[in-house]
């Protein structure tokens, strides 16, 4: 069946019609074209049942559907369509004026009657109608990707306590999603056992929607909403980004902020995060392999113009004890270490084995953890501490004074 993609430059409606008859398709598109709205498909006959959810979970404001070729299945259509998915304005088309006829396609849920002539204030006027109903999309939420410099390096925490700050220093809707498919330790950080988890999404991810999304997600005591990894122990890799890609363009219509804990992902799948982030949080110890491998995987980035969003997190920094400073740090990987979380060994291990995250507790890694969520939602932060002292490692040159706390 042709059809012709639609374009979110426009402003114009998105408008599908199903018209079986050629030549009253051509007659409705002619008119149609007269009119402030885009043609997105065109359907040369009525659609089966599955077809039927298809169509409805599709991205179109308008619907036509023509009555002369068959009134019992176009009545059969209307019904269907707007049972599913009531957001689409469907309006009925027809040569005739018969009022029972328009009651009927009324009683089925089309909220406009178009009658053959197609005067031009009358569509005019009818999509004017379904234009002022139309809902006003919100810009999709900031993705906010962590990914390790090594494994060990407390990425998992660091995501999933940032998440939970995030949901209280921004007041808006936050999901936190575990990408570690075999060995995930998001919800049992918070105390949670995954019923679903994020393989449950993208096993099928043909068939996602917004709808079964929700029904996959956790709530926290907090409001926060979790998208685990399973709970048994598995083999399960997508074979692509696109499924990945599909799960975080539903996450973020529905959340402000979605946080990513990218576990032990590679390949496509690392690739698709490292494109979607709106921040990546590189978690790096202040060690020499720890480091090495951060300077690595920026260098990689820097290679792919994907450094722009990149902060560098150090985790259980010690600047009093460890052998390498903040300021050492940032001149070895050739960026600022934007945070830096403190050593907070003993805490950390409280947590996971009680399940009560440290975000919930005043201390210094979750003041710090408050400077980070305050910058991602666009709050002030407080003034950065400068380091007295330099290391040179991996012979990088000398590098901006590093910001955070």
């Amino acid at each position: 069946m042709p059809y012709a993609q639609d374009s979110d430059n426009s402003g114009a409606l998105p408008v599908a019609v199903i018209v079986p008859n050629g030549l009253r398709r051509r007659s409705l598109l002619a008119a149609l074209a007269k009119s402030e709205v885009t043609v997105v498909r065109e359907f040369a006959a009525y659609p089966s049942k599955d077809e039927l959810l298809e169509i409805a979970r599709l991205d179109w404001q308008v619907l036509i559907v023509d009555l002369d070729e068959n009134v019992e299945r176009a009545i059969g259509v209307i019904a269907g369509i707007c049972s599913h998915n009531a957001a689409i304005a469907v309006m009925a088309y027809s040569s005739s004026d018969d009022s029972a006829l328009m009651l009927r396609s009324m009683q089925a849920g089309a909220r406009e009657f178009l009658v053959e002539p197609l005067l031009r204030k009358t569509v005019d006027e009818a999509f004017a109608r379904a234009a002022s109903r139309r809902p006003q999309r919100k810009p999709a939420g900031k993705t906010l990707v962590f990914v390790q410099s090594k494994g060990g390096a407390g990425v998992t925490t660091a995501a999933l306590n940032l998440a939970l700050t995030l949901v209280k220093e921004s007041g808006n809707k936050v999901v936190v999603v575990d990408m570690d498919f075999q060995l995930g330790e998001i919800a049992p950080g918070l105390g949670m056992t995954a019923t679903f988890s994020v393989v449950d999404a993208l096993a099928q991810a043909d068939r996602l929607d917004r709808e079964l999304v929700s029904t996959l997600l956790m709530r926290h005591s907090s409001g926060l909403a979790v998208l685990g990894s399973p709970e048994a122990y598995n083999f399960f890799y997508p074979s692509t980004g696109e499924g990945v890609k599909k799960l975080f363009r539903i996450l973020g219509e529905e959340f402000d902020y979605v946080v990513v804990d990218s576990g032990s992902c590679h390949g496509d799948i690392q690739e698709a995060l490292f494109k979607m982030a709106d921040t990546l949080y590189l978690v790096t110890e202040m060690t020499f392999a720890s480091l090495r491998n951060a300077h690595r995987l920026i260098a990689f980035l820097s290679a792919r113009d994907g450094i722009r969003n990149l902060e560098v997190v150090a985790n259980r920094f010690n600047s009093r004890h460890g052998k390498i400073d903040g300021n050492s740090a940032a001149k070895a990987l050739g960026r600022p270490v934007s945070w830096r979380l403190p050593n907070a060994y003993v805490e950390v291990r409280a947590a996971q084995d009680s399940g009560i995250p440290l975000a919930i507790s005043d201390s210094p890694y979750s003041r710090e953890l408050v400077q980070m969520a305050r910058a991602a939602c666009g709050k002030s932060v407080a003034e950065p501490k400068k380091g007295k002292h330099w290391l040179r490692l991996f012979g990088v040159g000398e590098a901006p004074d590093p910001v955070g706390t």
